[in-house]
């Protein structure tokens, strides 16, 4: 007997030092597969494709099988080195009875098998049952573990060294359906696709609105129970706008003014079906003071929730709007014309304390409609 352990560590010695020179063999072409045990236990020796799990805190233990599926010949021995993170997890043995011998790797990532007489693989292919113990609290932290080699000795000099790039996911963020899909806005609920990303209206006074739409193309027909959006407003503070949002499927809700910050927020709750052309809704904006000329509104985080409940955030990348006013089209026809020119001398020489004093035409806002507002409205006479 102990002649025979004798020989045996030899050879093991024999075949860790012909690794390193393996050439093609009739083992070359089998292929590798690691099957998590998702309660830490003994295993079956059968693979069954678990690839992925949940773990959680400092000092847990993981247990995996290796597979080597299409092995030809029987084997004198196997050496398994694992691929992992070692400030993460760290290797604590590798069992395989049909082995008689077992050598640990100087580096803690793996065992070499060697038995004699050769033995041959179960038909699933079972290399060996891993045990692994987390070394830091991984509670909500994604890492994985794979497999760096396997070396198939056939004998001393017929060893086949095989590779995978297939791993065990563990804390995978769950990505849901609407994950990352792209909101656009837009002017015209009839034209999406075209991401009409500037609004051109008429001179504004508080209390008038501004509509644009919202739309998810790759949702539609999707069941959704709801979504919520964040409107980013540059320059103003929450009290410049009054908002509301509706939906053709959705209540119409009141937008929640975000104190100190220039956000408006909605959730809608429903549960239809999003619209063949991915339309959710339409976005009201009161103006409570007059704009600028140009101003740009700008989704800040827009997020669905399925049936599931589970909330998905949108791309919002692209989700601008950006509002360009006409100053001097008082008659809202986005023209700057006569009609126009009437309107303003018909103000001409009013002042805020009077009756008919119209703001849109104080175009410098000194309270005055003036002479200096006159030469303003020169400057954009014509303008379409």
């Amino acid at each position: 007997m102990l002649f025979q352990k004798r020989f045996l560590f030899i050879t093991a010695i024999a075949l860790l030092t012909f690794a390193g020179r393996a050439s093609a063999g009739p083992n070359a072409n089998a292929t590798l597969s690691l099957d998590l045990i998702p309660d830490g236990g003994p295993g079956n020796q059968t693979d069954e494709g678990v690839t992925s799990g949940t773990v959680s805190g400092q000092g847990t233990k993981i247990a995996v099988e290796v597979f080597a599926k299409g092995v030809t010949t029987p084997l004198a021995g196997v050496i398994v080195i694992f691929d992992f993170d070692p400030a993460i997890l760290t290797f604590d043995k590798a069992e395989n009875s049909a082995f008689q011998f077992a050598v640990p790797e100087p580096d803690k990532t793996g065992t070499n098998f060697v038995t004699n007489p050769p033995v041959t693989l179960l038909e699933s292919g079972f290399l060996a049952r891993a045990e692994f113990t987390t070394v830091v609290d991984v509670t909500d932290k994604a890492f994985t573990l794979g497999i760096k080699m396997v070396s198939l000795a056939q004998s001393v000099s017929v060893i086949d060294e095989i590779t995978t790039t297939n791993v065990i996911s563990f804390n995978e963020p769950v990505t849901g359906e609407f994950e990352g899909l792209q909101l656009h806005l837009d002017t015209q609920i009839e034209t999406p696709a075209a991401q009409n990303n500037r609004l051109i209206i008429p001179e504004q006074q508080a209390g008038d609105t501004i509509q644009f739409q919202l739309f998810v193309p790759m949702a539609a027909g999707k069941q959704t129970y709801g979504y919520e959006i964040e409107l980013d407003l540059p320059g103003k503070t929450f009290s410049d706008y009054i908002g509301s949002i509706s939906g053709t499927s959705f209540t119409d809700t009141p937008m929640r003014q975000t104190p100190d910050r220039p956000i408006l927020s909605a959730l809608l709750i429903s549960t239809p079906a999003v619209p063949e052309n991915g339309y959710l809704g339409q976005i009201d904006l009161q103006v409570t003071n007059p704009l600028e000329a140009e101003t740009t509104l700008i989704v800040k985080a827009a997020s669905m929730a399925g049936l599931s409940g589970q909330q998905d955030s949108l791309d919002v990348s692209n989700a601008v709007i950006t509002v360009t006013i006409i100053a001097g089209d008082f008659d809202g026809d986005l023209d700057v014309d006569f009609a126009d020119f009437l309107a303003f001398t018909s103000v001409f020489g009013l002042s805020l304390s009077d009756a008919n004093y119209d703001a849109r035409m104080d175009l410098n806002d000194d309270g005055v409609i003036n002479f200096a507002d006159f030469l303003i409205f020169v400057g954009v006479f014509g303008t379409t």
